[in-house]
């Protein structure tokens, strides 16, 4: 990839801020400022430390900083799951984000299984006694 924007994982982490973003507009959950911008919190930076990690052009920083965005994820996962049980949004509604959510820890940990050999590579041809 030469731009982060063609990354499988950051097209869709970025899918699924659009998705957060939509629910979070309607009622009653956009009646609950707190909760909607925890949530929209934690969706951007899935896309947010994808992008970042891309851009430092180590594959041990950008591993680093899937890890950061895979916890996002995470944290965006609990604030749909909670918001159905707070009944801001019917399951239903919530489901293809969550789906969206499954597809990109999948595309995240793939890509930083590729980081960490070629991580590990790089070190083992510098240093072959470490």
């Amino acid at each position: 990839a030469k731009h982060f924007r063609q990354l499988v994982a950051w097209q869709l982490a970025f899918e699924l801020r659009e998705q957060v973003l939509t629910l979070t507009r309607s009622e009653p959950a956009s009646r609950d400022r707190r909760y909607c911008e925890q949530l929209n919190d934690s969706a951007r930076s899935v896309a947010s430390n994808i992008a970042e990690g891309f851009g430092r052009y180590n594959p041990a920083d950008f591993a680093r900083f899937l890890s950061i965005a895979r916890g996002s994820l995470d944290e965006t996962e609990n604030h749909l799951r909670d918001g159905v049980a707070s009944n801001y949004f019917p399951a239903v509604q919530v489901g293809p984000a969550i789906l969206k959510g499954a597809r990109c820890r999948a595309a995240i940990t793939s890509l930083q299984v590729y980081l960490r050999s070629t991580a590990a590579n790089k070190k083992a041809s510098r240093n072959p006694r470490d």
